[in-house]
C-alpha cells in the first residue's frame, strides 16, 4: 500500500527542493539522509512520477516537481496560519498577506500601508514579490497571492480580478537635462519613440501599453535597449545616454524624486493608469488582507485630502 501524502513528507520534499540536496536537507529536518530518501520515494510512488531528478551533485525539480512544490508551499503556508491564529486566539490578528507588484515600482505605494500593518500587528507575516502581469496574476487568481497592487492598465485586462483604483498617476519620458529633444518646443511621439528606451523588467515589452505606440506609427516592434526594474540604476543609464525611460507619478506632482532630469510629457499617447489594488473573487479575504487594504485605502484617502488643500 502506498504512503499518503501528508504535511510531514510534503514539508520534506519542499525541504529537499529548498537546500537542492538531500544529505543538507536531512540535516536541517534532522533525519538521516537514507529515512529522507525513502519518504521521498513513497510520495514519489504515491503520486506515480519524479519529483527530482538525481544529480551527481544533489537533486533538481522535474517539472512535476515544481508544480508539486508551488501548491505544496501554498498549502503548508495557510496551514501554518491556521494554526498560529488559534493559538493566538481571536483578539490577536495573525496570518500573511501575500502581495504582488505589477510594475514592481508600484509597490512604493503600498510600503506605508505595509509598515502600519507589520507595527500594529507584528504576528502577521508578510511577503512580497514582483513581476509581470502575465506571471502574477494568474498567482491571484489561484490563490497564490492575496491581492497585487499595480497600474489599473494591466490589472483591467484580467477580467476576473476586482480592481479597485487608488490614484490617478500622469506619464512621462523620462530624459537627461541636455538631451536633444529638451530643446525641441514641441517634439512629434516619433521622435520621442526614435530614441533608445529603458523598459521594467516586471512588464513585458510586448504586452506594454507603449509597445502600441510603435505599431500605430508602423514602427518595428518595440525593443528595449535596457530591461531594468531598479530605479537607480534606469537613472545612471539616463544620465549618460540618449535613452528614455518611460514613468507612472501620482496626478498631484513628483515632488524632488526628478530634480536631475527633464519630464517630457504629453508627447507619447497612453492610456489612463490609476494606482489599483487587485484581488481575486474567488478567495475570500483573510483578516490580515482586510487590514492592509483598510490602512491602504486610509492612505490615499489622506494624500487626497491633502492634495485638495
Amino acid at each position: 500500500m502506498h504512503a499518503q501524502v501528508d504535511l510531514k513528507r510534503m514539508r520534506y520534499i519542499v525541504e529537499v527542493a529548498r537546500a537542492e540536496a538531500i544529505t543538507t536537507a536531512a540535516e536541517t529536518l534532522g533525519l538521516t539522509q537514507p529515512a529522507l530518501t525513502r519518504s521521498i520515494n513513497e510520495v514519489e510512488n504515491t503520486l506515480e512520477t519524479r519529483l527530482f531528478h538525481r544529480l551527481p551533485r544533489g537533486v533538481q525539480l522535474t517539472d512535476a516537481g515544481k508544480r508539486f512544490v508551488e501548491r505544496a508551499r501554498l498549502i503548508l503556508g495557510d496551514v501554518d496560519d491556521l494554526v498560529s491564529d488559534i493559538r493566538a486566539g481571536n483578539n490577536v490578528p495573525t496570518g500573511r498577506i501575500r502581495l504582488g507588484a505589477v510594475p514592481a515600482g508600484y509597490l512604493n505605494f503600498a510600503i506605508p500601508a505595509l509598515k502600519k500593518l507589520a507595527g500594529a500587528h507584528p504576528g502577521i507575516k508578510i511577503e512580497v514579490v514582483s513581476g509581470t502581469p502575465q506571471a502574477l496574476c494568474p498567482k491571484l487568481l489561484h490563490g497564490e497571492l492575496n491581492a497585487i497592487i499595480g497600474s489599473s492598465s494591466y490589472l483591467n485586462r484580467w477580467k476576473e480580478l476586482k480592481v479597485t483604483t487608488l490614484m490617478p498617476m500622469q506619464f512621462a519620458c523620462m530624459v537627461r537635462r541636455n538631451h536633444p529633444l529638451a530643446k525641441i518646443p514641441k517634439p512629434r511621439e516619433t521622435d520621442m519613440l526614435s530614441y533608445p528606451m529603458i523598459m521594467p523588467a516586471s512588464v513585458e515589452a510586448v504586452y506594454s501599453d507603449i509597445a502600441q505606440r510603435y505599431l500605430h506609427h508602423g514602427l518595428s516592434p518595440l525593443q528595449p535597449q535596457y530591461v531594468t526594474d531598479d530605479f537607480d540604476l534606469a537613472s545612471a543609464l539616463v544620465k549618460s545616454t540618449d535613452a528614455f525611460y518611460p514613468v507612472h507619478f501620482p496626478d498631484a506632482g513628483v515632488g524632488n524624486l526628478f530634480d536631475d532630469f527633464v519630464l517630457l510629457k504629453g508627447i507619447v499617447q497612453m492610456p489612463d493608469h490609476y494606482i489599483s489594488l487587485g484581488t481575486s473573487s474567488l478567495y475570500p479575504k483573510s483578516e490580515a488582507v482586510k487590514l492592509f487594504e483598510t490602512h491602504l485605502l486610509e492612505g490615499f484617502e489622506r494624500a487626497k485630502v491633502r492634495n485638495a488643500r
